[in-house]
This record gives C-alpha cells, sequence and structure tokens, in this order.
C-alpha cells in the first residue's frame, strides 16, 4: 500500500511539473493576440521595429494605409483597343485652375508597335514600343472621372535634339508661380540597344501651356561602368528643403541566366533650380526597388 501511494504521489508530482513546463513553453510563445505594449520577451528584429520604429502595430491603424477602389475613366477613346493608340505612365495630379490636370505618354500611330525585339523594323511612323514615337499629351477634368483630353503639351524637338525619337513618362513640379514638366526623351527606337535615354524638361507659366522646350539634357547618364550608364527613367520631382529633389529609376546588372534579367533601383539628383544643374547623390542609388518612384512629404 505504501508503495503504491509512493508512485501515486510521484506521478502527481511528475505530471504537475509536466503541466507547469507545457504552460511555460506556452507563455514562451508570441501570444495570438498581439500585445499593445512591447512584450517583455526576446523578439526577432522585425517584429521589434513594429514596436521601437512603426506608429501602430495593425497596418489598418497607420495613417498612410489606403483601400483603393478602382473606376474606369470616361472621356478617352481607344480606337476599339487595336493598339494605335496608348495612354500610360501619368503623372501626379494637380488642382489648378479649379479643374485637375494631368500629363502622360500618349502615342496615335497608324498601326501597333512591333514590338521591341523588332526595333530594327520601326521607322518614323511604325513604333518598335508603346511608348516610342510618343508625345506628352495631357487632360483636364472637373471631378477627376470624366476627363477632356486637350491635345499634346510638349511634343517630339526637331531631330537631333534630345527626344526627337519620342518623349515620355513625365511629371509635373509647380515653382515659384511656373510648371516644369520632366520626361525621358529617347534619341532611339527602343529596342535597338535597350531603352536608354536621359530626361529633359519643358516649362510654362500656366498649366495650359505653351510649354516651352530647352532641348536640353538636365539628368544625364552616368559614365561607362555606372549603375545608371543606359536607363534614366521615370523622372519624379519633388521639393524638399527649398531644393527640387529629382528621384530616377536605373536598370543596371542585365544578365540573361537570370529572370528578370536585371535589377531596377532609384537614385536622387538634387537642384537649386527647376532648369538645373542637378547633382547626382553620392550614395546613388538610394532606393534598393522598385519599377517607378512614387514619393511624397509626409507630414
Amino acid at each position: 500500500m505504501k508503495n503504491y501511494i509512493t508512485v501515486l504521489i510521484g506521478m502527481l508530482i511528475l505530471c504537475s511539473c509536466q503541466t507547469k513546463e507545457n504552460v511555460s513553453k506556452v507563455e514562451e510563445k508570441f501570444p495570438f493576440f498581439i500585445p499593445k505594449e512591447k512584450p517583455n520577451r526576446k523578439l526577432s528584429a522585425a517584429v521589434a521595429r513594429n514596436y521601437d520604429a512603426y506608429e501602430n502595430i495593425r497596418p489598418e491603424q497607420t495613417e498612410l494605409y489606403s483601400q483603393f477602389k478602382y473606376t474606369k475613366l470616361k472621356g478617352f477613346d481607344y480606337n476599339g483597343g487595336d493598339g494605335t493608340i496608348t495612354r500610360r505612365d501619368p503623372s501626379k495630379v494637380i488642382f489648378e485652375n479649379g479643374k485637375y490636370y494631368v500629363w502622360y505618354t500618349g502615342r496615335k500611330s497608324p498601326v501597333r508597335p512591333v514590338g521591341m525585339s523588332h526595333a530594327k523594323e520601326a521607322t518614323d511612323v511604325i513604333p518598335s514600343a508603346d511608348w516610342d514615337l510618343a508625345d506628352i499629351w495631357y487632360a483636364t477634368s472637373e471631378d477627376g472621372f470624366t476627363w477632356k483630353e486637350q491635345g499634346i503639351a510638349v511634343g517630339r524637338p526637331p531631330k537631333p535634339q534630345p527626344g526627337w525619337r519620342s518623349v515620355t513618362t513625365t511629371d509635373i513640379l509647380k515653382w515659384k508661380g511656373k510648371y516644369y514638366l520632366y520626361f525621358q526623351a529617347f534619341e532611339e527606337a527602343s529596342g535597338l540597344r535597350g531603352d536608354f535615354c536621359p530626361v529633359s524638361v519643358a516649362w510654362a507659366d500656366s498649366p495650359d501651356g505653351p510649354w516651352t522646350h530647352t532641348n536640353k539634357v538636365v539628368l544625364p547618364n552616368g559614365p561607362k561602368g555606372s549603375w545608371d550608364q543606359y536607363s534614366i527613367h521615370d523622372p519624379y520631382p519633388l521639393v524638399h528643403d527649398g531644393k527640387i529633389y529629382m528621384y530616377y529609376k536605373g536598370d543596371f546588372d542585365k544578365r540573361p541566366e537570370f529572370k528578370p534579367s536585371k535589377i531596377r533601383m532609384q537614385g536622387l539628383a538634387i537642384a537649386e533650380d527647376p532648369l538645373g544643374p542637378f547633382v547626382k547623390h553620392p550614395l546613388n542609388p538610394v532606393i534598393n526597388s522598385g519599377h517607378e518612384t512614387t514619393l511624397f512629404p509626409f507630414k
């Protein structure tokens, strides 16, 4: 009988220890409901950042959280979708003169593009890519949903000026009562060597123009062997500390054995005047990913 009692007590003690051990293990696990305060336990660097660096743990509780709704715009004709008309790469939308303005890459050609892989077949009227033989168009709207296309804002300049082949992917800057459109200035059909181009600029006293094309490169390609020697794409200007900060995309490190075969990063160039000179940041590229740049001053 004594032996039986001894065994029973031993089993109870063992079960109690195991229960405490299991409870302890449960307490060590990160809880199902996220604590509002930082737990007094070891955390991964990523979870620690939730508490130390971010405004809130839950994304929907931050000021930057958005749920977008998509609505097809009215007022644009695409010729039945046959590929002869394109509108792409819109600028920031600004509100001036009681209405909204947007600028974009616009192409209206007699035939659809032959494709970058067939760029040698492109001519002065046959585009290689969707953005080849394009101009900068603009449209206005009173409500943001129904738009009226106003026509070409900045057209292709005569050869051999920068952009004679195509002007694309523009963005708008308002500075001291004037307006500036920055855009990619192509001097060859996209696909002949790649998608190579620098950035040029036009300016106007009104968002309706007329626009004065400077016919100058304000953001040139980098020197041979540098990360931005070929692509200076998607110029995005904003004002910071009284200067113009121009962000841009570069494609580089192209290797056929990898898919995708190239890397995209973002560079920065700074100027005190919208027409330059722009000085590239010594730490370029300053952003390590992204196809296009979209930045805005938060708070």
